[in-house]
């Protein structure tokens, strides 16, 4: 029972930070993907609570009708907390690394 409350406590943060990162950097997640707009402070702030398999979790068809997967990637990458070159993220494939990135350790 003590799993499960401490499972469900998790989930409910994991929707509530992913839905606060939403909330305030919706302005640098819109579609199109360009412009790319510069996410605010609040925004980074809000980007790393994020727990990123919490977040790629929610990434699906629907999720992707309102989030820009191009600009989710961006202000990721600006908030310093990247998605992994090549990784799945639901049912995007985060871009490999390209001319002029370098790829993190992490």
């Amino acid at each position: 029972m003590v799993m499960t409350m401490s499972t469900c406590a998790g989930e409910r943060r994991c929707i509530d930070n992913v839905s606060d990162t939403g909330l305030y950097c919706m302005n640098s997640l819109m579609h199109p993907d360009n412009p790319k707009v510069l996410p605010s402070k609040r925004c980074c702030d809000a980007v790393q609570q994020i727990d990123i398999p919490c977040l790629c979790s929610r990434v699906d068809e629907h999720y992707e009708q309102g989030v820009s997967m191009e600009k989710l990637e961006y202000v990721m990458l600006i908030c310093n907390k990247p998605l992994k070159p090549g990784s799945k993220c639901g049912i995007y494939t985060v871009p490999p690394i390209r001319m002029g990135q370098q790829e993190e350790d992490c």
